[in-house]
């Protein structure tokens, strides 16, 4: 997959990226978190 040097990312297309970038990181974590605090509450005995 070679880039094309022509072709060059504005700062806003940048910045959208990283922003969704995080935000996807932002929901993997809080689902991690949110099914680490479930099973702790669903099967605690």
């Amino acid at each position: 997959m070679s880039r094309n040097s022509q072709q060059r990312r504005t700062p806003e297309q940048i910045r959208a990226g990283n922003k969704r970038l995080g935000l996807i990181l932002l929901v993997v974590v809080a689902a991690f978190f949110a099914g680490a605090v479930i099973k702790q509450v669903w099967f605690s005995t």
